[in-house]
């Protein structure tokens, strides 16, 4: 599981009532509803201040996944290329070990 599935998994733990046991849990098979689902985009956005939309949570499964998908992916349109350009840089000094090392941390 990626950090944000992590975080998204403890988000519906808290709302829902319930763990989801897979990334591949669906909010509504859980007992999630439309007003669940806006405490969810609302905790959302005051802890990475990224806004889901709508249409797209709507638009097939909503799983434990596709919704990290949806918050990594508003995190980086948010990102400015300043910001972009250092993490790169970051990334670009660290070895191999340094790399393989932070890819076993987020499993």
């Amino acid at each position: 599981m990626t950090l944000t599935e992590t975080a998204v998994a403890a988000m519906w733990a808290e709302l829902l009532g319930v763990t989801p046991s897979s990334v591949d849990d669906d909010f509504f098979e859980l007992g999630g509803q439309s007003l669940t689902m806006v405490r969810f985009i609302a905790r959302v956005q005051e802890t990475y201040g990224v806004e889901l939309p709508i249409d797209r949570l709507f638009a097939g499964d909503f799983t434990v996944a596709e919704a990290a998908r949806a918050i990594d992916h508003g995190r980086l349109e948010a990102a400015g290329d300043d910001e972009i350009a250092a993490l790169v840089a970051e990334l670009e000094s660290l070895s191999d070990e340094d790399v393989l090392a932070l890819f076993a941390e987020d499993e």
